[in-house]
């Protein structure tokens, strides 16, 4: 049994103003006047305006009397090109505040542009920790999909396409000043994007649960556990039924809350590493990144067996009871969760070849560099993972 250690002091602001429900958008007439009178609405490709939400945004701008232009096309895995684009359009606008429209992509999107709007360098500064944002544009948060967990984190994640390189960067600025949500504008999301966006929620709910350096059986754990548990349990009811506003909103409302700083409060010291190495994944293939996240956390669940905290895992989420291969349960629960979603379960199935793990394992350690955490996870560890993950866990 883990040792039980002290709650961390922690320091917790989440000045987010969150509206949430089927009636959620009719408050933006009374919000927007509020933020200024030049607005820039960015959004992605189709979601947005497939569900009908981006003609009732335009409608509120014009009641509200917001001037505003559009800056669309984002897409998954948002590239650094697009960034640059969008700030030389911002700067050149002018806006009192962004609209993100759209996936945790369109709103990571709004972040990079909210302040790189202030800063006269190249944005990837920041991302590389030469820079720091001082100040950015505020930003209201509309999300059409649950998974990332954007809207309610001060978190922007881009992908240097150039490099080959998915990087993030985390400053208090970045947090939206007001979030709508309404989970029934997740309705028309596909089903493998669904399973998507519950394994990336789950994996987050993972990493703070498994890798925080000092384990304890406080209440950012006991939280933790709670959302993955919801989280498969709606998440199972969402994928086969996708209009149950029950199961949307509980998935939502779990996604947005996972990284929001709610489970790191008082679990003091922790990493982040499957998302060290889906980064390159996703950076070098623009995979799916809830994707990513499932079948590396699977590959390091199979891998570390035997580690106490991965047996907790096991019983305290799949309600594995008793000692006698708890593991090998555990990870039949697990192989039975990816096979309800229809998941790949393998970096092959993805497009992934044997020549291409030394790139991954090159741009990993590199994140775990600038995460301060290289000295934690060896590239060995790196390697181990990749390559169990490239012909999959299960087999």
């Amino acid at each position: 049994m883990p040792p039980f250690l002290t709650v961390k002091d922690f320091i917790f602001t989440l000045p987010v103003q969150v509206f949430f429900g089927k009636n959620s958008l009719k408050k933006l007439p009374e919000i927007l006047p509020t933020l200024g009178k030049r607005c820039l609405l960015i959004y992605g490709r189709s979601q947005a305006k497939r569900v009908g939400v981006y003609e009732k945004l335009v409608q509120s701008l014009k009641t509200s009397n917001v001037e505003f232009q559009e800056f669309s096309g984002i897409k998954p895995n948002p590239p650094l090109s697009k960034v640059k684009e969008g700030i030389r359009f911002v700067q050149d606008f002018k806006p009192d505040f962004l609209i993100a429209l759209g996936g945790g992509s369109v709103i990571d999107t709004a972040k990079a542009l909210a302040c790189g709007y202030f800063y006269s360098g190249d944005p990837w500064d920041f991302f590389e920790r030469k820079a720091t944002p001082e100040k950015a544009l505020p930003i209201v948060a509309i999300p059409t999909i649950a998974g990332s967990g954007s809207e309610l984190n001060d978190v922007s994640v881009i992908v240097n396409e150039d490099l080959g390189l998915k990087l993030s960067i985390r400053h208090p600025s970045l947090l939206p000043k007001y979030t709508f949500i309404d989970p029934s504008l997740t309705y028309t999301v596909p089903q493998d994007l669904t399973a998507y966006g519950v394994m990336d929620a789950f994996s987050h709910c993972f990493e703070f649960y498994h890798f925080s350096k000092h384990f304890t059986e406080s209440l950012p754990f006991d939280l933790a556990v709670l959302f993955m548990k919801r989280l498969i349990h709606w998440g199972k009811i969402a994928f086969v039924e996708p209009e149950n506003y029950d199961a949307r909103a509980n998935i939502f409302w779990i996604s947005s809350l996972a990284l929001s700083g709610v489970i790191r409060s008082g679990i003091g010291a922790y990493r982040f590493f499957l998302h060290s190495l889906e980064h390159p994944l996703s950076g070098l293939f623009d995979t799916p990144h809830g994707l990513n996240l499932a079948i590396l956390m699977a590959s390091y669940l199979r891998l570390y067996h035997r580690n106490q905290r991965v047996r907790k895992f096991f019983s305290d989420v799949f309600g594995i009871e008793g000692e006698r291969d708890l593991s090998k349960r555990g990870l039949e629960a697990l192989l039975s969760l990816y096979e309800y979603f229809k998941l790949p379960l393998s970096l092959k199935e993805i497009g992934v070849r044997s020549q291409d793990i030394p790139a991954l394992v090159e741009r990993a350690c590199k994140i775990l560099f600038l995460w301060k955490a290289e000295e934690e996870f060896t590239k060995e560890d790196v390697e181990k993972v990749y390559a169990l993950a490239l012909e999959g866990p299960f087999g």
